[in-house]
């Protein structure tokens, strides 16, 4: 799955981008980019869902990091990357990270 992760997430820094780049005006203002982000019903609907992803997102990949004995200080790297590219390169490239160090540390558990 790695490959596949990794794949999204390039693609996730990209496809994003590319459509913010339309409408670069709104990126120099956070008051119309916010504007434009809740401007009808549908945009709204899709921002809503996204912000609540993301805090989904925060709250697993806390709890995930410590389980998997990795620093938490990996979450402001996921956050910079959910708020500076988005969720949609942050999520899969915190998986790519995740089966990394999941097969590390099954290694490690062979050895041994």
């Amino acid at each position: 799955m790695k490959p596949v992760y990794l794949l999204l997430a390039i693609a996730g820094s990209i496809v994003p981008w590319f459509w913010l780049l339309q409408d670069p005006t709104a990126l120099l203002s956070p008051t119309l980019f916010l504007q434009r982000a809740f401007a009808n019903n549908i945009a709204a609907a899709l921002t809503s869902d996204l912000l609540i992803s993301a805090i989904a997102f925060f709250c697993f990949t806390w709890i995930e990091l410590k389980r998997l004995g990795t620093s938490r200080l990996w979450l402001l790297i996921y956050v910079g990357l959910t708020f500076g590219v988005g969720l949609s390169c942050a999520l899969p490239f915190f998986l790519y990270r995740r089966e990394q160090i999941l097969a590390q540390n099954l290694c490690r558990q062979q050895i041994a």
